[in-house]
Formats: C-alpha cells, sequence, structure tokens
C-alpha cells in the first residue's frame, strides 16, 4: 500500500484496473487487489480467520462501550482494533476449531482511573442482578473521583445477547441492583464494571465481576 499526493484532480476513491483508491483519517493511499490463490487454506491460517471472526462479532454489539473504554488510543489504531488486537492475544481459549472467549480476562475498558475494587455479584430478586464495590478513592494525588460513574455489563452466553448501562451509579454508591430480561431466569451470566469520569474524558480498566444464576 502507498499513500500519494493529490494532483489538481485531488485523489480519487473506488476501483481502477487493479488498484484501489480510498482515504483514511485524510491520508489518501492506493493499494492493489489481493491475488486469488488456489492453494487450500492452512490450519494456522482456518485459525487466525476463525479467532478474527470470532472476537469481532463478540465486541460488535458493544462497538458504543468501546469507543468509551478505548478513547485513549489514538492515531492509526482505533478503539475497536485496539479492543480486537487485545483480546486476540489475550482472551481467546481451546483449540480450533472448538475456539471461544475466556471471559475472566475481556477487558472492554482501559485506562489510568482507578478500576473496582472487591467488586461482587449476586441474583437478589426475580430477574434482577446486585453489583457491590467498594469505594476507593485514595484522598489525594489522582484523578480518580468519588464521583466516577459506573458503567455495568452483562452477557448471556446461552442467548447471545449483552445488557449494558452506563453513567448508572457513583463510585461512592457502592452497589446498584439492575434488572434483567426475565426469559434469561434460570440462565447464568457473567458481569463487568467499570468507572468513567464525569467529563467522560478519563476510564478505568474494566473489572470481571463474575458470574451468577439469574433468579
Amino acid at each position: 500500500m502507498g499513500t500519494f499526493i493529490k494532483g489538481v484532480h485531488g485523489g480519487f476513491s473506488g476501483k481502477i484496473g487493479h488498484v484501489i483508491g480510498a482515504a483514511w483519517r485524510g491520508v489518501d493511499y492506493m493499494k492493489s487487489l489481493p491475488r486469488k490463490s488456489n492453494k487450500p487454506a492452512t490450519q494456522a491460517q482456518l485459525t487466525q480467520r476463525l479467532i478474527f471472526k470470532m472476537v469481532v462479532g463478540f465486541f460488535r454489539p458493544i462497538n458504543n462501550l468501546i469507543k468509551i473504554g478505548y478513547q485513549s488510543y489514538r492515531g492509526t489504531q482505533t478503539p475497536i482494533n485496539a479492543v480486537v488486537a487485545y483480546h486476540i492475544e489475550k482472551a481467546v481459549t481451546g483449540v480450533y476449531p472448538n475456539l471461544g472467549i475466556d471471559f475472566p480476562k475481556v477487558k472492554f475498558s482501559k485506562g489510568h482511573l482507578l478500576r473496582p475494587s472487591v467488586v461482587g455479584v449476586e441474583s437478589v430478586a426475580t430477574a434482577k442482578v446486585k453489583f457491590d464495590w467498594l469505594n476507593n478513592t485514595p484522598p489525594v494525588g489522582t484523578s480518580t473521583a468519588a464521583t466516577d460513574l459506573a458503567t455495568l455489563l452483562v452477557y448471556n452466553p446461552v442467548k447471545e445477547l449483552f445488557l449494558s448501562v452506563e453513567d448508572i451509579a457513583a463510585r461512592s454508591a457502592l452497589s446498584f441492583t439492575l434488572p434483567v430480561p426475565a426469559d434469561w431466569i434460570g440462565d447464568d451470566v457473567h458481569c463487568w464494571m467499570s468507572f468513567v469520569s464525569v467529563s467522560r474524558k478519563e476510564v478505568s480498566d474494566s473489572a470481571y465481576v463474575g458470574t451468577t444464576a439469574v433468579l
């Protein structure tokens, strides 16, 4: 792939012959079309393709959370690129073709605020999941604050569905009870949480809170 300087007619986009022109983040570039191969894919190639598809598919429904949680990634790496690269390296488990996501290693947010501390989760009533945490705000010397707001994330692997709420409770609140869909009753769900500053310009690493069976 190569970049080019615009001429009198400017850059171009689309396909001309065997060349594709496009622009990304203000940079014009050209690249040739990939050559077709008659060779069958190796197991390593099939594994990488499946891993990529699985990780991208897992995070696509929570893209809005990723944009906030990975907002510190700048330049050529977008938040979704950053989250996919991280989880391909850190959170894939199993052997091809039986691959999966290692849920405790999932991080939907990475930042400099203090992460949630001594977290816990339990089903406390019909279709309700309670999150608990400590107020670990230091007295001085950090941007972490008692007013930081919690983002809660629940994943139901049986239904393959996420439920998330943003800015739902302050770090100082210590708990929040989240209603979940009634048809989740009896399913085990995985839970995470993170904090974001009131300005939404700083975030914490997310923490895996645990799993619970929905009552």
